[in-house]
């Protein structure tokens, strides 16, 4: 397995934060704004119960309990369930449903199952991770595709102002859960064993989840304020407009995500958790927003008022 590792690796990547930011806005940007909405929805959801899952059941990660097994990448965060594997089958399970094409179902399949069995090859995960993490993202796809008629027809009809105190809430639902356990779990300690063959681990952080609320807030309310006020974005016109859309997109989205990253302080408590935030707001708003706007400034894209009929949903 060990010569193998560099592919795993590789396979590993396509279930990471960076691989996502960069194939997510391409899909907004350039193929289908409504399906790249959703698929960013599905990813969200994903991420965020995940890190609530895993400050559940804290459990450790292979090489944690192990000093036979040499991982292929060091992570900080507990290991059930696997959140490479979960996310994978959310967001690639519903990228399937998006294209609706036998192909496509037996390509995200094999990509999914890839992605998951490079995490125990690597061994940042046991095999119980993987499988709750592929059962978590399926449930997630089939819940939502249960209720995305009822969802879509609700929240259409309802005001921008609603839209945006929904998306308020929701992000802090998404904040306030995993505070509330790790609030709950005050008297647990990491044991030391796990310290010792794990490094630097850091299990019960919170940037995860304020990541993901930011991102929720900044995603949701961009999009609603953008289809209220002018529409949504044609994604599919143009040929080299949209190689320029992506590259002006991916250069806003770069200078917010490293610029900011590199900008803003560290280790100062509660104002270094409300940047990260802010951060991620305001990549959320970019992405789904902001950089439409600028599209249809500079004449690479085109924004068209909506119309319900556009909408379809995915059955």
């Amino acid at each position: 397995m060990n010569n193998l590792q560099p592919l795993w690796s590789a396979i590993t990547f396509l279930g990471e934060e960076a691989f996502y930011l960069l194939i997510m806005p391409l899909v907004y940007w350039c193929v289908d704004a409504l399906a790249g909405f959703r698929i960013g929805v599905m990813l969200l959801l994903s991420a965020g119960t995940n890190g609530f899952f895993k400050l559940i059941f804290k459990s450790p990660r292979p090489y944690w309990v192990s000093d036979k097994i040499i991982p292929g990448a060091y992570n900080g965060s507990f290991g059930l369930p696997s959140g490479h594997a979960q996310n994978a089958a959310a967001v690639w399970g519903w990228t399937a449903r998006e294209i609706k094409r036998p192909w496509a179902k037996w390509l995200m399949g094999i990509l999914v199952f890839l992605i998951g069995f490079s995490r125990i090859c690597l061994g940042v995960h046991f095999i119980s991770d993987v499988l709750l993490g592929w059962i978590i993202g399926a449930f997630l796809v089939w819940i939502f595709a249960r209720n995305l008629e009822s969802l879509r027809d609700n929240l259409f009809r309802t005001s921008l102002s609603t839209k945006l105190i929904l998306a308020l809430l929701t992000s802090l639902l998404v904040l306030t859960l995993p505070l509330l356990v790790a609030m709950l779990s005050r008297g647990w300690q990491i044991p030391a064993e796990w310290i010792a063959l794990g490094g630097d681990i850091d299990p019960m952080n919170m940037d995860g989840s304020i990541t993901i609320s930011g991102l929720w807030l900044g995603m949701m309310g961009g999009f609603s304020i953008l289809l209220h006020k002018k529409g949504i974005l044609s994604s599919s016109l143009g040929g080299g407009q949209k190689v320029l859309r992506y590259l002006v997109g991916m250069g806003g989205l770069l200078a917010l995500y490293a610029g900011l990253g590199a900008i803003f302080p560290r280790d100062l408590g509660l104002f270094s958790m409300l940047l990260r935030f802010v951060r991620y707001l305001l990549i959320g708003l970019w992405v789904t927003w902001l950089s439409p706007l600028l599209f249809q400034q500079l004449r690479i894209g085109e924004i068209k008022p909506f119309l319900p009929s556009q909408t379809t949903a995915r059955r």
